[in-house]
């Protein structure tokens, strides 16, 4: 039996939740628990019998009824500290996200949620662990929504790029990624025909993102004709 946490202050993003769970899990038997306040959330912690049992995904908000809740996270963490917590909010800002990283969030997603971001998180929660393909997934859905007006977007999705490509070196999706992010965002395209040759030589002809690379190809081509 999987557990599952949810805590909001918002009835209708709960059941949108539980809509989302039900519809992805319809073969696996799971339970929610939903906390609407900071008031129930003390109450959650401060009852030891809440954690006899691990929970498989913690879904939060970052604010209660205007209330930070991070301190709380925090303690709950440390009675679940093999739990994916993921923050769902829009009211984030520079401070908070450090501050939900370094509490052992896995990650902050901006509301509205979508299923496909929804079924990442039960990928790597409910399934036990995130795939390679399902981490590049999110990271190319991120980067086509990218704004390159957003400094601190930058900096997170590249650096999350970074890290795919540190710990899948033989892999080349992740160079693909991080090329087109410098285009996007910096106009550089040294970096991203830099890029783009790495993952030529380790793709070795077995590219399976083509309209990615078409992107990219287009983008050299138009460079090319220019000069």
């Amino acid at each position: 039996m999987h557990k599952i946490l949810i805590i909001d202050d918002s009835p209708e993003i709960v059941i949108l939740y539980e809509k989302m769970i039900d519809n992805y899990l319809q073969n696996v038997d799971y339970i929610n628990t939903v906390i609407y306040t900071l008031n129930e959330l003390k109450d959650f912690l401060n009852n030891e019998d809440n954690f006899k049992e691990k929970y498989s995904l913690i879904i939060s908000e970052i604010e209660l009824h205007g209330e930070n809740i991070t301190d709380y996270l925090e303690i709950l963490k440390t009675y679940q500290p093999r739990t994916p917590l993921y923050i769902v909010s829009n009211k984030m800002n520079l401070n908070s996200i450090k501050n939900i990283f370094k509490i052992g969030a896995m990650d902050w997603i901006e509301k509205p949620i979508v299923p496909e971001e929804f079924s990442i998180m039960l990928a790597e929660s409910i399934f036990k662990g995130e795939t390679f393909e399902s981490k590049y997934r999110k990271l190319r859905n991120e980067l086509i929504k990218f704004d390159k007006n957003e400094n601190l977007e930058f900096f997170m999705l590249e650096d999350k790029i970074s890290n795919l490509i540190f710990d899948n070196p033989n892999r080349y999706e992740g160079h693909f990624l991080l090329g087109y992010l410098y285009w996007k965002k910096l106009n550089n395209i040294n970096l991203l025909k830099k890029h783009y040759n790495a993952a030529l030589a380790l793709a070795e002809n077995s590219i399976k993102d083509k309209e990615l690379e078409n992107i990219i190809v287009k983008i050299l081509e138009a460079q090319n004709n220019e000069k």
